[in-house]
């Protein structure tokens, strides 16, 4: 809504949906946010009414779950994660696809070519779960409209970055292939550290020895071994501790979104994000992933860096195929 999102000549229609007993509650955010006077605000409303596909461009939604990437099965509820898990369910049964009949279709066509195309609406949550409840429950959606964001990412890159002793934006490309925050594998493109100069201290292989020692880090404590193992460890640990504060969480969203929009823009992005698999890597098609994503126009597709040649992502694959299965059987289950 300031413009960085969607850019700075979009105008937003903010519709925010809730219970018909949190509408005041809602009223008050309205206030609030119309307060700000963000330039791209156009209108804002409060419903408790169920939204329909046609009814909007972008779909957000944020969710009360403690994690909202794996979902707590040995412990009751709260009342607020149910509520929140209920809302969802409904709004999930409420998404139907639009069939065009053969007509419809035709008139379309030949409206399009006259004027902008349509684009597909985007669906963004907070978590995986929200995203595997609204593409199993909804009705014939297309699977490619649903993402979520992902904290694994920037925590992978700060860890390294920390260890390391250098500033995050000289990180090279992460990319992440998840279940959920406990369950993923991580690799970063080489060179680790990029660096403006081209005689950089890095090498082909992960960096350069008279760097290493700069960093008072021998090759032992820094090696292919120690990526697989001791930095995976060191990001899940992390990743444990929930970083999913509003604050936090509000800025990883807009991240995601960002992306997508701007992919829709014109540009290609490379980013890792929540998806319903299209089965490639060997996942299970129509579960949800965090993957690694080539994003261009309103389409994506799975980036196969690493995939071929390692062996040991393979192996990885394979256990987070198990979660994913395992929690999604368990969500749906509860869902119902």
């Amino acid at each position: 809504m300031s413009g960085i999102v969607f850019g700075k000549a979009q105008l937003v229609d903010l519709h925010i949906i809730v219970y018909s007993n949190e509408v005041h509650i809602a009223e008050g955010l309205k206030n609030e946010v119309a307060a700000c006077a963000f330039p791209c605000m156009n209108s804002i409303k409060v419903s408790s009414d169920l939204p329909s596909v046609a009814d909007g461009d972008v779909f957000c939604f944020i969710t009360n779950f403690p994690n909202p990437n794996s979902f707590d099965f040995n412990n009751e509820p709260s009342e607020e994660v149910f509520d929140t898990l209920y809302l969802i369910t409904k709004l999930a049964n409420n998404f139907i696809w639009p069939e065009d009949t053969e007509d419809e279709g035709k008139q379309r066509n030949s409206k399009e070519k006259q004027n902008k195309i349509k684009r597909k609406p985007i669906f963004v949550t907070d978590g995986l779960i929200a995203v595997d409840i609204l593409n199993s429950l909804s009705k014939n959606m297309p699977p490619d409209v649903f993402y979520c964001s992902t904290p694994i990412t920037a925590i992978g890159k700060s860890i390294l970055a920390e260890y390391l002793n250098v500033h995050c934006n000289v990180i090279n490309n992460v990319l992440v292939w998840a279940a959920n925050d406990e369950t993923f594998h991580i690799e970063v493109k080489k060179p680790l550290v990029i660096h403006e100069e081209s005689d950089s201290q890095c090498d082909s292989g992960l960096l350069a020895k008279d760097f290493l020692e700069s960093l008072n880090l021998d090759p032992t404590q820094f090696n292919a071994t120690w990526m697989k193992k001791d930095f995976i460890e060191k990001t899940a640990m992390s990743a444990s501790k929930n970083p999913y504060g509003s604050i936090y969480k509000a800025a990883e969203f807009a991240r995601t979104l960002k992306n997508i929009w701007k992919a829709r823009d014109s540009s290609e992005i490379h980013c890792n994000m929540g998806v319903i698999s299209d089965g490639s890597l060997g996942t299970a098609k129509g579960l949800p992933y965090v993957l690694p994503l080539i994003l261009k126009d309103d389409t994506w597709n799975v980036n196969t860096s690493f995939y071929e040649e390692s062996a040991h992502l393979k192996q990885e694959l394979k256990r987070i195929n198990v979660a994913v299965k395992n929690h999604h059987k368990k969500v749906i289950f509860f869902s119902f």
